[in-house]
């Protein structure tokens, strides 16, 4: 199945997110890892909603605050890159499973969608 977003009506183009970075792109049920997006927005970078909408294998949707404060991950305050961390769950499959992010902006404009994959591994042994 495709997404397709469109603009909020008749109010323009929305945010646009690039230069995609998860890291690390695999680890255990448990872990935590980090995933951060340039954010370009063509009004106010204020109108940004700081939440990155996670779509897993078009089935489940999953929101992470995402951060361009220098906390929390983010390395550099104001500098567009928008950062957030993600824990695995513990009763996530053992495979390597799809996921597609986008943003949205106060007005509701939907930004475009970029796609990473992230392999759960196996749990290690106590």
């Amino acid at each position: 199945m495709t997404l397709f977003f469109s603009p909020a009506a008749g109010q323009g183009a929305g945010p646009v997110i690039s230069d995609l970075q998860v890291e690390p792109s695999s680890g255990p049920p448990g872990s935590t890892y980090t995933i951060s997006v340039l954010v370009q927005s063509p009004r106010d970078p204020k109108e940004v909603v700081p939440i990155l909408n996670e779509l897993r294998e078009n089935m489940e949707k999953i929101e992470v605050a995402i951060h361009d404060d220098g906390l929390e991950g983010d390395a550099v305050k104001g500098d567009g890159r928008y950062t957030g961390r993600i824990m695995v769950p513990e009763t996530a499959a053992q495979q390597t499973h799809r996921f597609e992010v986008y943003i949205h902006d106060t007005a509701g404009r939907t930004s475009n969608v970029l796609e990473y994959r992230f392999t759960v591994l196996k749990a290690a042994a106590i």
